[in-house]
């Protein structure tokens, strides 16, 4: 591992013969990238002009929207922003805005904690890179410091760099609109299943292939249900894909943000992995649809990701496209 400091940004970097990730301590412990070794591509986006020798210094409660600079965030112990149970929330949580501290690291791993300011909760997260795989283990650690019940969401929210033709890889499940006001490709509010669903017009769509940024389209939509634990994207120009697999049980759903142009001029796919249906806690509460931790409890929560070759055998439960 090698520890470089620049204006006081901290890079960290997890390195094998196949894959190579970046890690952020100061940008909210992030994985800034994740390189592909073999093929050169670079799987996480950031938008025009971002310095990744520079750091900040944001205060728990900033914009998330105003703020971001892509890379693979987390999102806890909420998504949108407001007063929950007697709690003022930060907007997108506040894992992302903080840095984190350094608690382990050797060549092939590295452990981060953080101590939550909205909620008495103590996070921390491992980083386990296969010593010969291009696949890397994340497993979070939340620790409720308190005698209450906290109800919680937990998301991953990975900035995919994109390009036409590119595929979003999901299981067979139900798919429906976060906002139908936000939608540009689904046009009808209720479920589908994937890979299909209807526009506005009332035509079938396919949500599997992205769109040129031309397009302006934007996208963002729920999924649960899913027949099996994995979410993806394929790149086209290289054959390669980048799967995240997960229990069910820690990752119920996967939300699916996507800007073809349409939103603030960006070009990404947010993929996103999550315990907590819908964005709203008071509603996932209603539901029965939010995570919780019990009082004192030390819950544990995590997701593989790694890079596949369409050359490369793979099980045939997780073939993809």
């Amino acid at each position: 591992m090698a520890l470089e400091t620049v204006e006081q940004a901290q890079l960290l970097i997890l390195e094998n013969s196949h894959i190579k990730l970046t890690i952020r301590p100061d940008l909210g412990g992030r994985i800034d990238q994740l390189e592909d070794l073999q093929t050169g591509h670079a799987w996480l986006w950031h938008p025009a002009g971002y310095a990744p020798e520079a750091t900040r210094s944001l205060a728990v409660g900033a914009s998330f929207d105003d703020e971001w600079t892509g890379g693979w965030d987390e999102v806890f112990p909420n998504d949108a922003a407001g007063e929950f149970q007697g709690r003022d929330l930060a907007d997108h949580g506040e894992l992302w805005s903080q840095r984190w501290e350094i608690l382990d690291s050797s060549p092939l791993s590295l452990k981060l904690g953080y101590q939550c300011q909205t909620v008495p909760v103590r996070v921390e997260k491992t980083i386990q890179l296969d010593a010969e795989k291009p696949e890397a283990r994340l497993i979070y650690s939340f620790q409720n410091q308190s005698e209450a019940e906290i109800p919680f969401l937990f998301k991953h929210h990975a900035a995919i760099a994109i390009e036409a033709g590119d595929e979003i890889s999901l299981p067979d499940c139900w798919v429906e609109p976060a906002f139908l006001e936000f939608s540009k490709i689904i046009g009808q509010p209720g479920k589908t299943r994937f890979p299909h669903a209807i526009d506005a017009s009332g035509e079938a769509v396919d949500l599997r292939i992205m769109p040129p940024p031309s397009s302006q389209l934007r996208e963002f939509y729920y999924t649960s249900e899913l027949a099996q634990g994995f979410c993806g994207i394929r790149h086209q120009r290289s054959q390669s894909s980048l799967l995240m697999t997960f229990d069910q049980a820690d990752f119920p759903y996967v939300w699916m943000f996507q800007s073809y142009g349409g939103w603030q001029g960006h070009y990404v796919v947010v993929v996103e992995p999550c315990t907590t249906l819908p964005s709203d806690l008071e509603e996932a509460c209603r539901n029965g649809t939010a995570a919780v931790l019990k009082p004192q409890e030390n819950q544990r929560r995590s997701l593989t990701v790694q890079l596949q070759c369409e050359n490369e055998h793979e099980p045939e439960s997780l073939k993809l496209g």
